[in-house]
């Protein structure tokens, strides 16, 4: 597997797993920070840090790199 298709999927995968513990921070679901704590903003603020990981990790899966172009002399 290309490296360009590996790193925008482990990314992705990062930011997924960060976003859904802030969205379970915000919901009140895991415990730990007083602040994140049944706090709707982090709730959004989760979220969309997850969409941003699913896209991430659909651009590495999708992704195909093009034919390098070969100059002949």
């Amino acid at each position: 597997m290309n490296m360009r298709k590996v790193v925008p999927i482990i990314i992705g995968v990062i930011l997924l797993l960060l976003g859904i513990g802030f969205a379970s921070q915000g919901a009140g679901m895991m415990g730990g920070s007083a602040l994140m704590d049944n706090n709707p903003t982090f709730i959004y603020v989760g979220g969309l840090v997850a969409i941003i990981g699913i896209a991430l990790i659909a651009f590495g899966v999708l992704w195909k790199p093009r034919a390098s172009a070969s100059v002949k002399v």
